[in-house]
C-alpha cells in the first residue's frame, strides 16, 4: 500500500508537496525524502509528531533516541517507527518541525492511498508546487538588517571599565 501524504505550510499559500509513501517507509527515510526533497539539511535538529484533527501535537519522533531526556513526554526515534504502523494505530496527520528554535513546521495529512505501481519507485515525490519556506530564519536579516550578535559585541566592546569601578583588569 502507498499513501499519498499532502505537505502545506502556514507561511505560504503557495507551497504545496505531494509524496507518495509505502506504508512500510519508516520515519527516518520519510524525514530523508523531505529534507532532499526541499534541500534541508538532514541533520539539523527537527523531529516528527503525530496530530489530532486540531493539528495539536501529540507524540514526538526525534532523530536519534532520547528517551533519557526529562520533558515529561518520551521522543521516540523516528528509525524503525514505520508510517503504515502510526496511521494504522489512528494518526493520519504529522507535524514536521524542521526549524526547533524558531518553532515552524510544515504540515502532512494523508490525501489517498493506494496500491503501489510497478512502473514507479518509491518513496517519491509525487507534486512540487512552489517555493518551500528556508529551513531556518537565524541567518536573515532582522531588525533591518542589523545582526543581533554584531550589535551585542559592539555594547560589549562600549564598555570601558576604570579602576575605581572594582572591573579593573587586575585580578
Amino acid at each position: 500500500m502507498v499513501f499519498k501524504l499532502r505537505m502545506l505550510s502556514n507561511e505560504s499559500d503557495a507551497f504545496v508537496r505531494e509524496y507518495e509513501v509505502p506504508d512500510d517507509t519508516d520515519l527516518l527515510r520519510l524525514h530523508n525524502l523531505i529534507c532532499g526533497d526541499l534541500g534541508y539539511d538532514p541533520f539539523n535538529f527537527s523531529s516528527f509528531f503525530t496530530a489530532d484533527a486540531g493539528w495539536n501535537k501529540l507524540q514526538e519522533y526525534t532523530l536519534g533516541d532520547m528517551q533519557d531526556c526529562d520533558a515529561g513526554i518520551e521522543a521516540l526515534p523516528m528509525e524503525g517507527t514505520k508510517l503504515g504502523g502510526l496511521l494504522a494505530a489512528g494518526a493520519s496527520r504529522l507535524i514536521f518541525a524542521f526549524d526547533m528554535l524558531s518553532g515552524r513546521e510544515l504540515y502532512l495529512e494523508v490525501a489517498d492511498f493506494k496500491p503501489e505501481e510497478p512502473s514507479l519507485s518509491y518513496p517519491r515525490v509525487a507534486c512540487a508546487v512552489g517555493e518551500p519556506p528556508a529551513q531556518s530564519d537565524m541567518g536573515g536579516e532582522t531588525d533591518g538588517g542589523a545582526d543581533p550578535f554584531s550589535d551585542m559585541m559592539e555594547e560589549f566592546a562600549d564598555f570601558e571599565g576604570t579602576e575605581d569601578d572594582g572591573y579593573g583588569d587586575d585580578f
